[in-house]
């Protein structure tokens, strides 16, 4: 892996994520369902290879509210858990066109951080299920495929109310599985720049 420094955002971080499986992406990747499936993936990565822009898709305000309180619940992560953390752009995989934008790294322990501030009606949800939400699981274990990490911890943060902090461990099957959907589509990626070439 290379850890890339600056800042999530910045033109580094989206020169970097050009053509690249991210891991908010691998559950696209492994969808079968309608929406936003596999098929539309494949056409958004082999245009940012083919023109060199990034797409950025739609982002609602949820998810800008979400960004903006992000600091705030990387604060109350480090306060609670007493861990020094690392801000990093992304993390390049080994495997080419692969990368995660961990929220945050904690060096001393070898682990990242998933952060979550979503609405607060999801986040009482999170916090009473006390456990991984689904929509996340792929993402997380994907993120432990880049890095090598045996753990990721997630983290729901909403003002005011109780957080959820989670220690997430390696799931070895999960990630065979991952890497396998992920080997696949980028041999599909490769075909489909060469023919539109």
């Amino acid at each position: 892996m290379e850890i890339i420094y600056g800042s999530q955002g910045d033109e580094t971080w989206k020169q970097n994520r050009l053509g690249s499986v991210g891991g908010s992406g691998i559950k696209r990747l492994m969808s079968k369902g309608k929406g936003k499936t596999r098929a539309t993936f494949l056409y958004e990565l082999a245009a940012e290879i083919l023109t060199g822009v990034k797409y950025e898709g739609y982002t609602s305000q949820a998810m800008l509210d979400g960004l903006e309180k992000e600091e705030a619940a990387l604060n109350d992560f480090s306060y609670i858990t007493e861990f020094e953390l690392e801000r990093v752009s992304l993390i390049k995989g080994d495997t080419p066109r692969t990368h995660c934008s961990p929220d945050s790294l904690i060096p001393s322990i070898q682990s990242g951080v998933e952060v979550k501030a979503p609405l607060a009606h999801t986040h009482i949800k999170y916090v009473d299920e006390n456990r991984l939400p689904l929509e996340y699981v792929l993402q997380v274990q994907y993120s432990m495929w880049i890095t090598g990490y045996e753990y990721w911890y997630f983290f729901s943060y909403f003002p005011g109310i109780k957080p959820l902090l989670l220690k997430v461990k390696r799931d070895e099957a999960k990630i065979k599985e991952i890497e396998a959907a992920t080997m696949v589509f980028l041999k599909d990626l490769d075909e489909l720049v060469e023919k539109m070439r």
